[in-house]
């Protein structure tokens, strides 16, 4: 009886491991690789939890030519082109589907070379995609997974070149109905539609999910939320009539500049609403390293989002049960129920400018109250997925009765350090930069203390000040930048960004400062975004908004 039971048990567990529902509106993904928390579990650890139903590896970097992937240091061996061979990670993979889940290959991120050509150029390099991840297979083709054949891919293009993506997938479908499982497509679009670099493969080609990333810009959940925008781009665009959008979201504070939702009510509303809409299948989260060690009222983030998922589903399930029973058992003719728009309306609608709204909120806290106000200063590698490195949490204390004393204002800065890998180095300890005024003396775990002087020309009136501390600070930065002073000292730190006169990115490596060119269309520099400085390869013409 003791064997049978203990067999019993293992089964059970596994039917309550959650499994991926195309059709479903409670499915989760997370993308993996680029360990942003500053350390990460295995591919297989993360797809042991019911939380998750898709992993996205992140990412394929270099490509058409002289393929390249990074997925920190998950990956350390490889062949004898260069091309890193991941045994470990192929075992993964065989295990997150044996558990349900579906394991997709991310194309891009902020840094890397990557783009095509012309149409022709992505056509043949569907085969070379398909050929070293798929199924066609190839004695000649190096393959980093080895046997192990990853469920789809997704266009995570960040460099404003839009060539040749619709074309790819559209070839990609063709390989696809020559395999022996269903595969998938995805695009991980910013918000703002269309989006500059995916958008003409989401209204061109048969792509299945949408992740669309609501961070790091104007139309986050928080502030002008555009969602209605993309559920008219998915009715009336999309060549795929049943695509499925994705909420996607920074895991923590410190996974993205901006659009981090700590206020877990704003998210269950959100959904309720949205959730609604056909197209809607779930949420996305940057990325699986912070959504595992965040925690939110007692949970961990994903955790939480997963059970937000699963109660508005019920919530629907039980709504429309309701519905069915008493239709069916009312005897009025007249009796009817309306239903609910799926359209989330916002003051923002189908809104095709790049530009911030807000982009100098001052960050003193009013007369009125004694509680601090709280501005938060990220630096990242990452435009859009975010691989945010250090938060620096700067607590701005004024007294209750601040615009009666003469006492200057102090200000507190706390940095707490966190790690990251990126494609350019092979350090495993890749971190971003801090102002100057609170780089660290020593490792980068450490948690210093500091304080910044007064600004002794304060005004009493705060609405005289037009920039706010964020502004003065990337203008700071970005002077040092162009004056080729990097973070305005000649040493650095391991992880240390900035930027050169040229506008490539740099990135301290052992002491020594490693350069690397950005994606094409993007260029180095600081800017900033409400109380937030960004160190990053970003469009240019974000720093001609957000920053001067």
């Amino acid at each position: 009886m003791f064997q049978p039971s203990l067999l019993l048990l293992s089964l059970l567990q596994l039917l309550l491991v959650s499994a991926f529902d195309i059709n479903g509106k409670d499915n989760v993904a997370v993308y993996w690789g680029q360990a942003s928390a500053g350390s990460q579990e295995s591919l297989g650890t993360y797809c042991a939890s019911e939380n998750v139903d898709i992993v996205v590896l992140s990412f394929l970097y270099e490509f058409p030519d002289n393929l390249a992937i990074n997925f920190a240091s998950a990956c350390t061996t490889t062949f004898e082109s260069g091309l890193l061979h991941c045994p470990s990670i192929a075992a993964d993979i065989e295990t997150c589907q044996s558990n349900g889940k579906k394991v997709f290959l991310s194309l891009g991120g902020a840094v890397g070379s990557y783009g095509f050509t012309d149409d022709s150029q992505a056509e043949e390099f569907a085969t070379t995609l398909w050929n070293t991840f798929g199924e066609g297979y190839d004695d000649s083709v190096e393959r980093p997974f080895d046997g192990a054949v990853v469920d789809g891919f997704d266009f995570d293009i960040e460099n404003n070149d839009s060539t040749g993506y619709a074309a790819l997938a559209t070839k990609l479908r063709t390989l696809y109905a020559t395999g022996s499982k269903d595969y998938y497509l995805a695009a991980a679009p910013q918000c703002v539609y269309p989006d500059a670099s995916v958008g003409d493969a989401l209204a061109n080609a048969d792509i299945d999910f949408a992740f669309v990333q609501f961070y790091n810009n104007y139309c986050n959940v928080d502030k002008q939320f555009n969602w209605d925008t993309w559920t008219d781009f998915a009715d009336n665009t999309s060549p795929n009539k049943d695509i499925k959008l994705y909420l996607g979201l920074p895991a923590s504070a410190s996974a993205a500049g901006s659009g981090y939702i700590s206020d877990l009510s704003l998210l269950e509303s959100t959904v309720k609403t949205i959730g609604q809409n056909s197209h809607f299948g779930g949420i996305m989260l940057w990325d699986a390293s912070q959504a595992f060690t965040n925690e939110v009222e007692g949970e961990t983030y994903v955790a939480q989002m997963k059970s937000i998922l699963e109660d508005n589903t019920d919530s629907t399930s039980s709504s429309a049960s309701t519905t069915s029973a008493a239709s069916s058992t009312s005897t009025t003719s007249s009796s009817t129920t309306t239903s609910t728009s799926s359209t989330f309306t916002t003051s923002s609608t189908s809104s095709t400018t790049t530009s911030t709204s807000s982009t100098s909120t001052s960050t003193t806290s009013s007369a009125s109250t004694s509680e601090p106000a709280v501005a938060t200063t990220t630096s990242s590698i990452s435009s859009d997925k975010a691989t945010t490195s250090i938060s620096t949490t700067v607590s701005a204390v004024t007294s209750a009765l601040a615009t009666s004393s003469a006492e200057p204002t102090t200000t507190e800065t706390s940095t707490h350090f966190t790690t990251t890998l990126q494609p350019i180095t092979s350090s495993s300890d890749v971190s971003t930069a801090l102002p100057t005024s609170a780089a660290p003396e020593t490792s980068t775990t450490a948690n210093p203390t500091t304080t910044l002087q007064p600004t002794t020309t304060q005004s009493t009136d705060s609405a005289q000040s037009t920039d706010s501390w964020a502004v003065t600070r990337a203008k700071e930065l970005n002077q040092q930048y162009g004056n080729g002073e990097l973070n305005g000292k000649d040493s650095c730190f391991d992880g240390e960004i900035a930027c050169s006169a040229d506008g490539k990115i740099a990135i301290c490596n052992y002491g020594a400062w490693v350069y690397t060119e950005c994606a094409a269309g993007t260029t180095c520099f600081a800017y900033a975004t409400q109380d937030t400085v960004n160190t990053s390869c970003n469009f240019s013409s974000l720093k001609s908004e957000s920053v001067f």
